[in-house]
């Protein structure tokens, strides 16, 4: 007699582990878990002995987990010539995947990511996996309401892409499940999803909602002693604080105590920066700048550093109206420390977002003045203004009423549009985004 040359013992494992995935119903799949685990790399990176490919065996949808498991590892392993088909290959298990099937494994799913890192690195296409790996969230939760190992990864991703919009679709949605277990989540994710959240919403200017996330890094719990990046996170708090707020407000009260303590300590230089603003030290504050402007670099918060000094000059034009009425546009620009020229367009952007009240005229001589109206008195001239305003519409609504027969609706809807014009849209003035992420090497000015 032949020899058995189909024995089990002859048969690679690679040929055994596709068999038994094949043979399993849908809902059985998570009887190879253990073996799926014991693969190796190797392993996975094998084809079967009819040199077939296991991705073109499985089916992505019906054997989800075993088909994460491959992939994954493929994907780890691209390189030039095979990248853009693991990539399709991968973006299409993220469409198909059965979420049940893979939350068996959650920290196998989490390898999405270094999959995706590696084809973008191979191709050189940063904007590849940012919607991929909104799509993997968006199946993998129960509800976008639930941070994953894949948040932190994919907002640093779009970081990376220089994309700021893109990620609002995850960040807008409050976290309010955390199942470490579930979605492999640690500390680590949680802090750094908080983080780069903050980079975001400081690109959009949403500077309330970074300020928030900042705060929750800073006063997040931890069993060890307090992280680098809560330091970070503390340095860009104190920035944003004074260009949202022109103060530094308090950490949330179960904060731990000595973190804010540990935190200052650690940065200096940005307190420095804050007492000079405090004072409304316009000098003090661009010499504290410019010494430790290496630091600012080092940290990634130049353009942090210069909208504060915008916003400490905008602080010093609010003290001018308390002392002046009128006064010269070159003059003030000599206390402001800037030209007329610049100074001029700053106060054109404050005055259209009603954070001072002012205006600006021209004498016979061609000199331009600057002319600060009381808060009080304004209010009192736009009340007048606005009640001789209402006023007259009445009287051209009545006039056009006996002409033309207007009925009372039309009436009302015009006196409400006539009322409340529309008001001027403001337009940032020479601010700088800050990319915390990129290289920013203009000197402080």
């Amino acid at each position: 007699m032949q020899p058995e040359t189909g024995s089990s013992k002859s048969v690679p494992p690679i040929d055994e582990v596709i068999a038994l995935i094949i043979s399993l119903e849908d809902s059985s799949q998570s009887k190879i878990l253990d073996k799926l685990n014991s693969l190796n790399k190797a392993s996975l990176l094998s084809y079967t002995s009819e040199g077939l490919d296991p991705l073109t065996v499985l089916n992505p949808k019906t054997h989800s987990l075993a088909y994460l498991y491959f992939i994954t590892e493929r994907c780890q392993d691209a390189n030039a010539q095979n990248a853009l088909q693991l990539y399709q290959l991968l973006y299409h298990f993220i469409q198909e995947y059965d979420p049940q099937q893979v939350r068996l494994s959650p920290k196998r799913f989490t390898l999405i990511v270094n999959a995706l890192t590696k084809i973008t690195e191979v191709l050189q296409k940063p904007l590849l996996p940012i919607q991929a790996m909104a799509l993997a969230i968006e199946r993998f939760v129960d509800s976008l309401n639930t941070i994953t190992s894949l948040h932190a990864p994919f907002i640093q991703a779009c970081i990376l892409a220089k994309n700021y919009k893109y990620p609002l679709l995850i960040l807008d949605h409050d976290i309010e499940v955390i199942q470490a277990e579930k979605y492999n989540v640690n500390i680590q994710n949680f802090l750094q999803y908080y983080y780069y959240g903050s980079i975001v919403y400081i690109a959009n200017k949403n500077f309330e909602r970074a300020i928030d996330f900042l705060s929750i890094v800073i006063s997040a719990p931890t069993q060890k002693a307090i992280s680098a990046i809560q330091i970070a996170a503390y340095k860009k708090f104190v920035l944003v604080s004074l260009i949202y707020k022109g103060q530094v407000g308090t950490l949330p009260k179960y904060t731990a105590q000595g973190v804010e303590k540990v935190c200052k300590t650690q940065s200096q230089p940005y307190l420095n920066l804050l007492k000079a603003f405090n004072e409304t030290d316009l000098r003090t504050f661009q010499e504290n700048a410019t010494s430790a402007s290496a630091l600012f670099e080092s940290d990634k918060h130049i353009g942090l550093v210069k909208q504060c000094f915008q916003a400490l000059r905008r602080k010093k034009i609010k003290e001018l109206t308390k002392v002046y009425i009128t006064v010269g546009l070159n003059e003030m620009a000599a206390k402001i420390g800037t030209s007329p020229q610049e100074l001029e367009l700053i106060l054109i952007e404050m005055i259209s977002q009603n954070q001072v009240s002012a205006s600006i005229s021209v004498t016979e001589q061609l000199i331009k003045m600057v002319h600060f109206t009381d808060e009080d008195d304004k209010a009192q001239v736009d009340l007048e203004e606005r009640i001789f305003q209402i006023a007259s519409i009445n009287n051209r609504v009545s006039y056009m009423d006996k002409l033309e027969g207007l009925n009372k609706d039309f009436q009302t809807k015009f006196m409400t549009l006539s009322a409340n014009g529309g008001q001027m849209a403001s337009t940032p003035y020479d601010e700088d985004f800050d990319l915390p992420l990129d290289d920013d090497t203009k000197n402080f000015t």
